[in-house]
């Protein structure tokens, strides 16, 4: 969910509070539009993503790429068919890079989103329940993700309160345990953020599927294009390797705009 009014940030943590409560619009997650901060940004008239934590959302950006097609953002770059649109995002360093294309219904695009690569991988053990677990931890610029092979975990949520009280993870601006069944490629993602105090099952998750694909190329040292299930639906994973490293990782999906309007807090 996006808020259009250029709030100040301080406020950013109780307005996303309050959406996401079940009693009021139950979102997921809450995005703020701003005015970029950056001279690279300002240059390029486009948009700043401000997420209600100042983590980085994938998803997130490369919906608000489609909202300003969607909207008729002016200053955008149309390269035959696809809408060319770059993004400031709270938790990455860079422009954020996303191809946006139209469908016959006009309110439903295909967003793909070039990814920030990850920062570093890395592999922990974790004892439960009298077994031993091999969990990828994967940090992106802005979040860290966990990737769990969920076969045998018969509770989830309490998997989730160990794991994070045992290796301290309250410390942390924003992560997700991404619980992966290979055999059906199917992906839950459950994410944390501290500064809203939020914990929520994603219906989709594009930092978590970028974190998982850069696990499944990383331990092949190949190319990767696979297909995703979540929740929420499909996402289509491009990775690219050149000269021994991960070049790029490309996220494909449907955005759809299902509603606007105004929100009394």
């Amino acid at each position: 969910m996006f808020i259009k009014d250029n709030l100040p940030r301080r406020t950013h943590k109780d307005i996303a509070k309050k959406i996401m409560q079940y009693g009021n619009i139950y979102a997921e997650q809450v995005g703020f539009i701003e005015t970029p901060v950056t001279e690279e940004g300002k240059k390029k008239e486009t948009l700043r993503l401000q997420m209600m934590g100042g983590e980085f959302c994938g998803n997130a950006a490369r919906s608000l790429a489609a909202y300003m097609v969607y909207s008729s953002y002016p200053s955008l770059n149309k390269v035959e068919d696809k809408y060319l649109i770059e993004l400031e995002v709270s938790g990455a360093r860079d422009m954020v890079l996303c191809e946006v294309s139209t469908t016959e219904n006009n309110n439903e695009f295909y967003s793909k989103i070039n990814m920030p690569l990850p920062v570093s991988i890395d592999k922990i053990k974790f004892s439960y329940e009298n077994g031993l677990l091999n969990i990828i931890k994967v940090e992106l610029p802005g979040i860290i993700h966990f990737i769990v092979d969920c076969d045998g975990i018969k509770d989830k949520q309490d998997f989730f309160t160990k794991f994070k009280s045992e290796l301290n993870l309250d410390k942390l601006d924003a992560f997700g345990v991404m619980f992966y069944e290979p055999r059906k490629t199917f992906l839950e993602p459950l994410v944390y953020v501290r500064e809203t105090e939020s914990l929520f099952w994603e219906r989709s998750c594009v930092s978590g599927t970028t974190a998982l694909a850069y696990a499944l190329s990383y331990d092949k040292k190949e190319n990767l294009n696979i297909e995703i299930n979540e929740p929420g639906g499909k996402l289509l994973v491009e990775v690219n390797w050149c000269e021994g490293k991960i070049k790029s990782i490309k996220l494909d999906g449907k955005v759809t705009i299902v509603a606007e309007g105004t929100l009394h807090i």
